[in-house]
């Protein structure tokens, strides 16, 4: 399948700015953090918003996206309300950040539900791309992927917030450390996943598209993660996620957390952007093979 940029910043963007939210909800949890809660808020607003922003040069036509939103059942309607339930609940949350003024605190059950809203975000978008007839994407380790993105995304992005507004947490290390250590296994997972759909097609020799009657049926690889164009991409999905794992143990050994905070965020991103390349490269339908 032709890769579909707009959507690949899309899921990533949401998942970062997901990610980063439930962690300052995390830390306000924990009552550290005071003087970041308000940076981290507006970092993963901007995020929301241009990672929504993205999803409209999808169509050529991106006042079509509307069309599908009086559709309860349509993926691209129920993301949209996760995603304004989300704004919602980071709305709440700037108004007892304000009245709290210097304190930076938040009541506990509001940061209970911004964790609780940001995971089903995730979910919901990851769930959008769920298709029987695309092997490689109906698994519920894709959605894991993304969540696995978002763990490691949030700590990371908190961790580099936390170090400029000179706010010491002991959160920070082990939260890093789990986030990112979740993320490499679940992408490691999902591209054993994705290799284990391979079996789910049969050999073609001959496909004819009247709209594109030169154009291979499956270019090589397209099927398998570890096969053919896709194994570059894999490998740094890989690489990367491990790379963010090494940042993580760096920062709590130098205690330095603008340096490797933001190395660790640059891993993720690299990391989730080569495992959606992967997973529109192995995008492909089974209907054609029988």
């Amino acid at each position: 399948m032709e890769l579909q940029w707009p959507l690949i910043l899309f899921t990533t963007l949401l998942a970062w700015a997901a990610g980063l939210f439930a962690a300052q909800c995390l830390w306000a949890l924990r009552g550290q953090g005071a003087r970041a809660q308000m940076p981290a808020l507006i970092a993963s607003a901007a995020l929301l918003v241009v990672g929504g922003i993205a999803v409209f040069f999808h169509l050529e036509h991106w006042e079509r996206i509307f069309n599908g939103f009086g559709h309860m059942t349509s993926g691209i309607t129920q993301e949209l309300i996760a995603i304004i339930v989300l704004a919602a609940v980071m709305v709440v949350y700037f108004v007892y950040l304000r009245r709290s003024g210097d304190e930076g605190t938040v009541p506990a059950w509001l940061s209970g539900i911004g964790i609780a809203v940001a995971a089903v975000l995730v979910i919901v978008m990851g769930h959008s791309y769920m298709m029987a007839s695309l092997p490689a994407w109906n698994s519920l380790l894709q959605i894991a992927s993304l969540l696995g993105a978002a763990c490691a995304f949030g700590p990371a992005t908190m961790a580099v917030i936390c170090a400029v507004r000179d706010e010491a947490s002991d959160l920070t290390a082990r939260a890093n450390i789990v986030g990112q250590c979740v993320n490499v296994v679940l992408v490691a997972a999902y591209l054993v996943a994705m290799q284990a759909t391979g079996g789910a097609y049969t050999q073609v020799e001959f496909w004819f598209d009247p709209t594109s009657p030169t154009l291979d049926i499956t270019p090589d690889g397209s099927t398998a993660p570890f096969a053919g164009a896709s194994v570059a991409w894999s490998v740094a999905a890989i690489v990367a996620a491990a790379a963010g794992v090494a940042a993580a143990f760096v920062g709590k050994a130098k205690d330095d957390w603008k340096v490797w905070g933001a190395i660790g965020c640059a891993c993720v991103l690299v990391s989730a952007i080569a495992l959606r390349v992967v997973f529109y490269m192995t995008g492909v339908s089974v209907y054609p093979f029988f």
